[in-house]
């Protein structure tokens, strides 16, 4: 009897690893620690606010965008439906104020990456950030 004692722990284990897979509606993490001068010209648009950039970076890239004077935002380009296939990344509209899904449609608004309209159903993975005014120093990062 006491040895099928030892069989418990290891059924549990396997019930617990096969649970654990429920949640696939995840962006795949990707290493992100990129350091942007915004004084260089390649990032002019980042001393304007409301001003954006696509970077090289994370997924799909990044969208780095100017909310304020002491605020840059970075956001993952990859759309979050049916992730981590999702089928296309955001792009900026011609308003400034959206990026939009290339596949799906789902609008996500720029200033906060929220899901404005769409299937989606989150918001776009934003990086954090640490930005100093003084000397144009962006560092990106998660």
């Amino acid at each position: 009897m006491t040895r099928y004692f030892h069989y418990i722990p290891i059924t549990l284990m396997l019930i617990l690893m096969t649970a654990c897979r429920g949640n696939r509606n995840q962006m795949p993490y990707v290493p992100v620690d990129i350091y942007i001068n915004t004084s260089l010209p390649a990032y002019s648009n980042l001393n304007i606010i409301g001003g954006w950039v696509y970077i090289t970076g994370g997924n799909d890239g990044i969208i780095v965008y100017r909310q304020s004077f002491e605020v840059i935002n970075a956001y993952e380009r990859k759309c979050t439906y049916e992730l981590p296939n999702s089928c296309g990344y955001g792009v900026v509209d011609s308003t400034n104020f959206f990026v939009e899904c290339d596949c799906d449609g789902t609008r996500y608004s720029i200033f906060d990456g929220s899901v404005i309209e769409g299937p989606a159903p989150m918001a776009l993975y934003q990086y954090r950030t640490s930005f100093d005014p003084g000397t144009g120093q962006l560092h990106i990062f998660n």
